[in-house]
């Protein structure tokens, strides 16, 4: 692209605001962490403006980036234009109502996982209340779902945050007592009166003897109630363990076997296109999939 034709497109502010994120912490990894999106996405933004501008703006040496003199010029004078959009934009909130996120989310992973990480979203949108709902309710229209499931909702963008990482579970009291262990119970999840296949699928998949394991058991009406009993050592338990991640840290429960079975369902972020259009839906979106780690980029550019 020529110098002419370069000028004659318009570089977009999505493009500007990371190059000047990225110009002002010198790190690709720093800016997505404070945009809220992925290394790839703002290496993609700083590519499409320099292409669009025909001009290099950063020096890449080795894992750092430097600006050019080019792009030292540029960045001095995008801080200030943002400087005072950014307070514009505080100056018309002070002046409207405080906005609510209205989010329906299943009990296990709105107690266990989603409410863990809550601080984090306090710091990253002050201004934004949080409404965060466990069951469906016909006089509330949510802001955006997370559902438990094997796939994607029609007529939604839906996202995966992630998959089910079944491992086998107990008190590290329990583990270092062999007739104790024996003795105790196996833990499971009912659904509707039925037990969930969690512990047959990972008998499937381990090459443990299934006699070693007791033969006692407790059906319990939730997950959360199964994590409860497992941590007093009343017997193991097969769990997600996105679910116990700070249970693990801890060494409050410790993995009784090395295998993990994946999936086959997970969970997911689903959108509706008419949503999609709330600002305070996109950063909440971004935000979710940055926590979870994982899934495909939700691309709302």
């Amino acid at each position: 692209m020529t110098g002419i034709a370069a000028m004659s497109v318009a570089p977009s502010l999505t493009s500007l605001r990371a190059f000047a994120v990225v110009g002002q912490c010198l790190s690709f990894t720093q800016a997505a962490h404070r945009l809220g999106v992925t290394q790839s996405a703002i290496s993609r933004q700083i590519r499409q403006l320099e292409s669009t501008l025909d001009v290099a703006l950063f020096r890449r040496i080795g894992n750092s980036v430097a600006l050019t003199e080019v792009g030292a010029v540029l960045h001095e004078r995008l801080i200030v234009s943002f400087d005072l959009m950014d307070e514009a934009v505080r100056e018309v909130r002070a002046t409207v109502p405080r906005q609510t996120l209205k989010v329906l989310a299943p009990p296990t992973f709105a107690a266990r996982w989603l409410a863990r990480r809550l601080a984090s979203f306090r710091q990253r949108f002050p201004d934004l209340d949080l409404s965060l709902h466990m069951r469906g309710d016909e006089n509330v229209r949510f802001d955006c779902v997370i559902r438990f499931g094997a796939g994607p909702r029609e007529r939604h963008t839906s996202t995966r945050l992630m998959t089910e990482q079944h491992i086998a579970v107990c008190a590290p009291g329990l583990e270092k007592d062999p007739e104790r262990l024996r003795s105790s119970c196996l833990l499971y999840v009912l659904d509707q009166s039925r037990r969930l296949p969690t512990w047959d699928n990972w008998f499937a998949a381990t090459q443990r003897d299934r006699r070693e394991l007791p033969e006692n058991s407790m059906e319990f009406a939730t997950l959360d109630m199964v994590i409860q009993a497992a941590l007093t050592g009343a017997g193991i338990a097969v769990v997600d363990r996105n679910m116990i991640e700070a249970e693990l840290q801890a060494g409050h429960l410790i993995q009784l076997d090395p295998v993990v079975v994946t999936g086959p369902v997970g969970y997911w972020l689903d959108i509706s296109g008419e949503r999609l259009a709330h600002s305070r839906v996109v950063h909440f979106a971004r935000w979710l999939q940055q926590m979870a780690g994982g899934g495909r980029e939700l691309d709302l550019s």
